[in-house]
């Protein structure tokens, strides 16, 4: 068979490698350069928080009941906390001004972020963002006007267990 594939198979009939023509193993190849080229997040599944002047895009990573989140390069963030804010928030802010992870943009009066950047929660990536305490799940909103929340994320899955209400 010409352009066949034959499968070379271990003593227990299992599959160990492939025998292929090389123009099928070529289109293979290209096939896995375009999937790597290809853009990690669809624009659809894209974030953004507005406070005032303020706009930053981001996009949640990982689990759906508790994801971390992805902060998006150019993310403006606001250059005034209020005193409330908690330390660890301020400590992650001055250190990503320390670093150039933050820069200053005087055209929009605000704080620019350099790199992309992987953070614990949305509420983490919000308060970096708004200076303040914000539910994240609830402030994210996609293209649609979905919440986080509104988009399954942050959900606990239920446990299984006895019901109390029914005695049992």
């Amino acid at each position: 068979m010409k352009d066949g594939i034959y499968f070379l198979t271990d003593g227990n009939g299992n599959k160990t490698h492939a025998v292929m023509p090389i123009a099928i193993y070529e289109e293979l190849l290209l096939l896995r350069s375009m999937t790597k080229k290809r853009k990690g997040v669809a624009a659809d599944e894209i974030y953004t928080l507005r406070k005032g002047k303020i706009t930053a895009h981001g996009y949640p990573d990982g689990s759906r009941s508790a994801p971390s989140f992805v902060l998006i390069k150019d993310s403006m963030a606001a250059l005034e906390t209020v005193s409330s804010l908690p330390e660890h928030v301020k400590k992650i802010r001055e250190s990503l001004l320390d670093d150039g992870g933050l820069t200053l943009c005087p055209e929009h009066n605000c704080f620019t972020l350099t790199r992309d950047l992987k953070v614990q929660s949305p509420s983490l990536a919000a308060a970096i963002v708004t200076g303040n305490v914000r539910n994240g799940l609830d402030v994210w909103k996609n293209s649609e006007g979905f919440s986080l929340k509104q988009s399954g994320f942050g959900i606990k899955p239920h446990k299984t267990g006895k019901n109390k209400s029914d005695g049992k």
